[in-house]
């Protein structure tokens, strides 16, 4: 090691044992279970007589920290006032090997450290809890948090310091003892950055020696520049966000409650403590993150799950992962968002092929969201573009409880999404009158607003070649000549609308003429879905037991009632393959499966001569099969028939839809009425 790299090692634990002395000696003072059995004599040093006190003593300590190994640097500074052997790191003693190398039990004075920082898996951990209880040595374990330690250590606790977040008193305490000198004031120094002081600010002013006045100048400097990358000025409001559907209102509402909390109104714990935002990449999940945070002007910070496995090895991973956690505690109030949280890894769906390691890292993640149970102030908002990758235990009450999809924005968002882009470039006179956010809609429609905000830049650069303002045609260029990499869908024309629109118009009228009378539809929809769906009618849940042969049949009917519709609307021959196109999902399969459970196990079919077989023979298997194909064929027959005869409000509610693509049920009842 160079004499620099020395040098710079001793700034660094000078500066890390003086903020943990300081902080120590706040928990000291705090933990009124020790002061209840001590007696500190007057300018006598609160750290000098808890060293006594353990020498005497030998207790076994647990030290909740969010500093890595500070475990390390109290042995160190009890060393200063008691004369003790070299501690022993215990790492060998996560295996359960609890005696030295050479066989003999430690010595009474050799300190024993633990350290929980990374992870709580503990090979035999009986005899490792029995090797403590039976030992005469002082025992010190480092972990985040009490309850991250197994079950088995906690009644073996005397003592359980908890080292606060260092305030804004504890840096002023801390500069003082490494710079000599107070903190110096300034009248134009409102005081708030004190308390987001890191280590790792102190220490290049201090190894370069700087005076305290430039010190905390450069400090100051530095801690600012980090807190304003944690705020969110630029991202828009939420009022300014189009196309997140019901999305859009949780975050309404969690930023009422969050305001509350802010205001005293209301207690953290009644705020939601996360959720989980699920849609296409591109949709909105960072950006409705982000407009959380800078409507309740907390602080926002981002992770990522790829960011943490960029991590050498497993350690390291989890150390990432735990900086993350650590940031939004020293920041609190704030957002903790979490992008490609799938990446984590789902334990249902791993193989043998790393799944320890996959395992000990989720695990971690779910040790550090329960960490989070007397949290307060922090709300954890992961992103996924695949939500059935989640591991299910990220995904239940009190963790990430809350699953928000977020799909393809509508026409009338996308009108939003263009306004909200191009508002400062209409200010700034460089728009030219023709351009026509509603026309650029139409023909983005199954695009995304990071498509959209792509197109404006790039309308911009087309604009700023020519020396000349944004026209439309710059933008209609980016939506219909850009190169499309992997992924990306392209727009949907006017043509493929309106058949979205009558093939979904053709299950709605068929749930209208139902004995609910289309009573159960929340809502119907041609928006893309982020499982691959277009075409969408939501029904609200279906609280029957049981069902007769007449209710599975209308069920069939609905499912055939899209494509019914089409050939009513374009003809025989213009027929799409819209319901049958999504394998297991599609209207066609669902009909067939649900009409072959009604006449093979239902009991209610006509099948009943051979229903209640073990199986069937293959000529009866035959049989049916011909029959579920013929009853098929008759029920699609039939329901063109119908859907003839209901062809107005076929097209009425069609129509309403390619212009809205979203229609909520009290719309229905409306259009259905006339």
């Amino acid at each position: 090691m160079t004499v620099a790299r020395k040098n710079l090692a001793k700034v660094d634990h000078r500066v890390y044992k003086t903020w943990l002395k300081v902080l120590f000696r706040t928990a000291l003072t705090d933990n009124t279970e020790w002061q209840r059995r001590m007696r500190i004599e007057p300018g006598e040093d609160i750290i000098e007589h808890f060293a006594k006190y353990i020498e005497r003593v030998v207790p076994v300590i647990a030290i909740e920290s969010s500093l890595p190994y500070a475990e390390h640097l109290l042995i160190e500074l009890i060393g200063e006032h008691v004369k003790f052997n070299r501690p022993v790191f215990l790492p060998s003693l996560l295996s359960g090997h609890w005696q030295t190398s050479h066989g003999k039990p430690f010595d009474a004075r050799t300190p024993l450290v633990l350290s929980f920082h990374e992870s709580q898996s503990v090979e035999n951990s009986l005899m490792l809890v029995h090797g403590i209880e039976t030992s005469d040595n002082p025992v010190l374990i480092g972990c985040n948090r009490l309850n991250q330690l197994p079950l088995e250590f906690h009644r073996l606790i005397d003592i359980t310091l908890s080292l606060p977040v260092a305030s804004a008193q504890h840096f002023e305490q801390i500069f003082e003892d490494l710079f000599e000198e107070k903190l110096p004031s300034d009248s134009a120094d409102d005081g708030r950055w004190h308390s987001f002081v890191l280590p790792t600010d102190i220490q290049p002013p201090l190894r370069l020696g700087h005076s305290a006045s430039d010190a905390a100048c450069y400090i100051r400097a530095r801690v600012t520049t980090r807190l304003s990358r944690l705020d969110v000025e630029d991202a828009p409001s939420l009022e300014e966000l189009h196309g997140l559907g019901a999305a859009r209102e949780i975050a309404l509402d969690m930023k009422r409650d969050i305001q509350l909390a802010l205001d005293g109104h209301i207690d953290w714990n009644d705020v939601d403590r996360g959720i989980l935002l699920a849609g296409p990449p591109g949709t909105g999940k960072t950006t409705l993150a982000m407009a959380i945070a800078k409507d309740c002007g907390i602080k926002f910070i981002a992770a990522s799950a790829s960011k943490w496995q960029s991590g050498s090895g497993l350690g390291e991973h989890l150390a990432l992962i735990r900086e993350s956690f650590e940031e939004a505690r020293r920041f609190a109030p704030s957002i903790l968002f979490i992008d490609e949280i799938d990446s984590i890894g789902n334990r249902e769906k791993l193989d043998s092929h790393g799944l320890t390691y996959q395992a000990t890292v989720i695990n971690y993640l779910l040790e550090q969201l329960d960490g989070f149970s007397g949290r307060g102030d922090i709300i954890v908002i992961g992103a996924t573009n695949y939500a059935d990758n989640i591991d299910p235990a990220l995904r239940r009450a009190g963790r990430l409880d809350q699953v928000v999809d977020i799909g393809y924005p509508t026409v009338r968002a996308l009108v939003g999404i263009y306004n909200y882009h191009l508002k400062e470039l209409k200010t700034a006179g460089k728009l030219a009158t023709d351009v026509d956010s509603d026309a650029l809609a139409r023909v983005s429609f199954g695009l995304t607003g990071a498509d959209i905000e792509f197109f404006v830049r790039c309308a911009a650069r087309r604009a700023r070649k020519r020396k000349d303002i944004i026209r439309q045609d710059d933008l209609m260029a980016e939506i219909m000549r850009r190169p499309r990499g992997e992924g990306l869908s392209e727009p949907f024309d006017s043509e493929t609308i309106q058949r979205l629109a009558v093939h979904e118009a053709g299950h709605v009228v068929m749930r209208l003429l139902g004995k609910n009378k289309g009573k159960e539809i929340s809502y119907v929809s041609i928006a893309p879905r982020s499982d691959g769906r277009i075409g969408y009618t939501a029904a609200f849940d279906d609280e029957r037991v049981s069902m007769t042969s007449e209710d599975y049949l209308h069920e069939i009917r609905i499912l055939l009632a899209g494509r019914a519709a089409e050939e009513v609307i374009f003809g025989i021959n213009d027929v799409s393959d819209m319901a049958g196109k999504y394998d297991s999902k599609s209207d066609l399969s669902q009909a067939v499966s649900m009409l072959n459970y009604l006449n093979k196990y239902s009991g209610l079919g006509e099948l009943k001569d051979i229903v209640f077989r073990v199986g069937l023979t293959q000529e009866a298997a035959q049989e049916h099969e011909q029959r579920i194909e013929r009853k098929i064929t008759d029920l699609y027959r039939d329901l063109v028939d119908e859907m003839g005869r209901s062809k107005p409000l076929i097209k009425r509610i069609a129509d309403r839809l390619a212009d809205e693509q979203v229609l909520d049920g009290s719309e229905i009842e409306r259009l259905a009425r006339g």
